[in-house]
C-alpha cells in the first residue's frame, strides 16, 4: 500500500528582529532593536511515514536582510550611532513534521539548515561631539567615504565582513487551506547563525589622497565595538547573526485529487475459491 505524497511550492515573507549577537557588546548594552525583511521561494514534498505520521523536506531560496543598529556614548559625553546592513542570498533544506496537511488547519514544525552568500553590506559609524560637530565613516562594501572637515573617499582592501554564512533555522505555525490548491500559513520562526561573520584579518584603508594614504582598518580590534583604543593584541569575540520573527507563506498544492484523505488503506476484495 503506497502512502500519499504531496507536493507544494510557493512564496514566503516576513521580517525579523535581527542581531548581530556578541558576547562583549552584548554586555556593553549599546544595542538598538533592529528588523528587517526577507522574501523567498519554496519547494517542499510531503509523505507519511508509517502512513500515520506526515513528514517531508523543503528547499528555500531566499533573499535575507540582517544586521545590527547602535547607539552610544562616550566618557567625554559625545555620543555615536551605528548601524551593520548585511544581505544575503541564502539556499538551504529543511525537514518538516506536524499534523495531517489534508486538513483544513494543520500544525507544522520544521527544523534546517542553509548557507548565505553575502551580496551586499554597509558599516556606517557617526560620532557627534560636544560641539555638534560630527565625524562620519561610511562604508558600501569595498568603498569607504570619510565625513569630517572634509570627505576623503578610499577602499579597502578586502571586505569587513565573511562571505559565506552558515545558518540554522526552526519554524513553528499554522497551514490553513484557502481554496483547494492553494495554503496560506502563518509561523514564527528563529535563525541562529553557526559561523562568524566578521573578517578578523587584516584589513587596510587605501584613500584617494594626494599623495595617497593609508591606514590599517580596526574596527574589531577592540573588546566592544567602537569603543577603543585600539589594540592589535585584542580579540573581538565572535559575532553571529541572530534572528527572530514571524512569516506568511502562499503555497499552491501539486497531489493525486482522487484521494481526498491524507491517510488511506487499498479496499481488499479476496475471492475464495
Amino acid at each position: 500500500v503506497a502512502a500519499q505524497n504531496e507536493g507544494r511550492v510557493g512564496l514566503f515573507t516576513g521580517i525579523s528582529k535581527t542581531t548581530l549577537l556578541n558576547v562583549d557588546d552584548a554586555k556593553f548594552g549599546d544595542y538598538l532593536p533592529t528588523f528587517k525583511p526577507t522574501i523567498g521561494v519554496e519547494a517542499g514534498y510531503y509523505f507519511t511515514l508509517f502512513k500515520h505520521l506526515p513528514m517531508g523536506f523543503t528547499f528555500q531560496f531566499s533573499d535575507n536582510h540582517t544586521g545590527q543598529n547602535y547607539h552610544g556614548v562616550y566618557v567625554d559625553s559625545t555620543s555615536y550611532y551605528a548601524y551593520t546592513r548585511l544581505n544575503y542570498l541564502r539556499t538551504g533544506l529543511a525537514w518538516n513534521i506536524g499534523t495531517n496537511p489534508r486538513k483544513q488547519v494543520s500544525l507544522q514544525f520544521q527544523e534546517g539548515i542553509n548557507i548565505g552568500f553575502l551580496t551586499h553590506y554597509q558599516e556606517r559609524y557617526e560620532i557627534i561631539r560636544y560641539n555638534e560637530s560630527r565625524y562620519i565613516m561610511d562604508i558600501h562594501n569595498s568603498d569607504v567615504t570619510v565625513r569630517d572637515t572634509s570627505t576623503i573617499q578610499g577602499g579597502l582592501t578586502s571586505y569587513v565582513y565573511n562571505k559565506t554564512d552558515l545558518n540554522f533555522f526552526s519554524t513553528l505555525g499554522l497551514d490553513f487551506l484557502i481554496a483547494k490548491n492553494w495554503v496560506f500559513g502563518f509561523y514564527g520562526r528563529f535563525d541562529m547563525g553557526l559561523s562568524q561573520v566578521e573578517n578578523h584579518n587584516k584589513i587596510n584603508i587605501n584613500f584617494d589622497t594626494q599623495p595617497s594614504s593609508s591606514i590599517n582598518f580596526k574596527l574589531f580590534n577592540t573588546k566592544v565595538k567602537y569603543h577603543g583604543p585600539t589594540d592589535d593584541a585584542v580579540t573581538h569575540s565572535a559575532t553571529i547573526n541572530q534572528a527572530l520573527g514571524f512569516f506568511f507563506s502562499l503555497k499552491y498544492r501539486i497531489y493525486n485529487k482522487e484521494k481526498v484523505d491524507f491517510y488511506y488503506k487499498e479496499n481488499r476484495n479476496y475471492n475464495h475459491q
